[in-house]
């Protein structure tokens, strides 16, 4: 049964911690995001950084914005859809992506550790070059 991850998730923190026991929040120190997944099987998560620059309109021309504003728009937003599955012997979720503003990620598994702690769920993204970072997740009031 995946009856413990239905429904819709607000990100608390995104934590990650370098090679070298440094902390960094990659979407800020106040990230927003929502998650969800349902169950017919499908997943959705949108996080962001509060503090990135509006474009100037709810419907911006997109070849008038200028490279450097959308690239630091697109560097503090990350969002992806699809499948999922869970390894419950392993604590895993695996997330099948379907869509996704990064289009390397189309078609991958993004593989996550999961724990739920008191009212959290708690994602561990697998450590890359040392790095490990640990999302955390409340189901919204």
């Amino acid at each position: 049964m995946n009856d413990d991850f239905i429904g819709n998730w607000q990100l608390i923190d995104y934590v990650t911690t370098l090679a070298n026991g440094k902390r960094i929040d990659p979407l800020g120190a106040l990230p927003y995001g929502l998650g969800t997944y349902t169950e017919a099987g499908f997943m959705s998560a949108h996080l962001m950084r509060r503090d990135r620059e509006p474009l100037g309109s709810a419907r911006p021309d997109l070849s008038q914005i200028a490279p450097d504003l959308l690239a630091a728009t697109a560097s503090g937003y990350i969002g992806y859809a699809g499948r999922f599955t869970i390894d419950r012997d392993g604590c895993r979720i695996i997330h099948h992506v379907e869509t996704a503003w990064i289009p390397d990620w189309i078609g991958i598994d993004m593989i996550r550790d999961y724990s739920f702690e008191d009212d959290l769920l708690i994602l561990r993204p697998p450590a890359a070059a040392g790095a490990a970072s640990v999302l955390r997740w409340r189901r919204p009031s």
